[in-house]
């Protein structure tokens, strides 16, 4: 049985649009036994408009840009080439896994630039919110 080591997400980290700290994007980093000898990284945020009254859901939706890209670097030393997130959308949170590679016991280290984007109350896209962050997880095969 392989084991990723808890905790398995790398954050929270808590980004946002600009200085007005008006618009944010809460990210995680996460790695997960697929259950059939692979690891498989994934993308986790959650979207978030300061209100009065404090932060709340965007009034029309948030999805994950497409693509964010992602990279591996295995206990071996290479590394995946081009990778990236699928786009996903939610009210407020959205996740997206990346694909599955075959299990290395060791540390894996997940670099990833990516970014939310949120509907406004006209329902137009906008408030872009980006971010680059990199976790290391350690992985146990058998």
């Amino acid at each position: 049985m392989r084991t990723v080591d808890e905790p398995h997400c790398g954050g929270e980290w808590v980004d946002y649009k600009d200085s007005n700290q008006d618009r944010r994007m809460k990210s995680w980093l996460c790695l997960y036994d697929s259950g059939d000898g692979g690891v498989y990284p994934t993308l986790w945020t959650e979207c978030g408009w300061w209100k009065i009254i404090g932060w709340a859901a965007p009034p029309n939706g948030c999805r994950i840009w497409e693509p964010s890209s992602y990279e591996i670097t295995f206990p071996d030393g290479t590394k995946t080439k081009d990778a990236v997130f699928p786009g996903a959308s939610g009210s407020d949170k959205a996740a997206t896994n990346g694909s599955t590679y075959p299990c290395q016991s060791g540390p894996w280290k997940l670099w990833s630039y990516y970014g939310v984007q949120m509907k406004d109350v006209l329902g137009n896209w906008g408030s872009n919110v980006a971010a680059t962050h990199e976790v290391t997880v350690n992985v146990t095969c058998p």
